[in-house]
């Protein structure tokens, strides 16, 4: 009787610690939290960030058939770090290229 008892107690006590923090993730809002910054580009750099999206975009595609081409398994982690590298410089040019189009 006492473990069935001790189980109840500790998974209410648990429960009551993690309420807050669900309920704060249920609400959480990206397009409310965050600012939408407008960058003012030119016509010539904003065909430059374009092209270079492209070209990584098509990069990371190559990169992901490759991937899924390759048995060996060793051989498959450095194209996973060449993935990594394409999408660590992708984001921020993602979120460049969606900041400078909504002006």
């Amino acid at each position: 009787m006492r473990l069935p008892l001790l189980l109840a107690t500790a998974t209410l006590l648990g429960g009551c610690s993690t309420v807050t923090a669900v309920r704060d993730a249920w609400n959480w809002d990206p397009a409310v939290t965050q600012d939408r910054q407008v960058v003012a580009v030119s016509p010539e750099q904003a065909v430059a960030m374009t092209n270079r999206l492209a070209e990584l975009q098509i990069h990371r595609i190559d990169i992901r058939t490759r991937i899924s081409a390759e048995p060996n398994v060793w051989a498959r982690q450095g194209l996973y770090e060449e993935l990594h590298a394409v999408g660590r410089e992708l984001s921020p040019l993602e979120r460049e290229v969606n900041a400078a189009s909504l002006r």
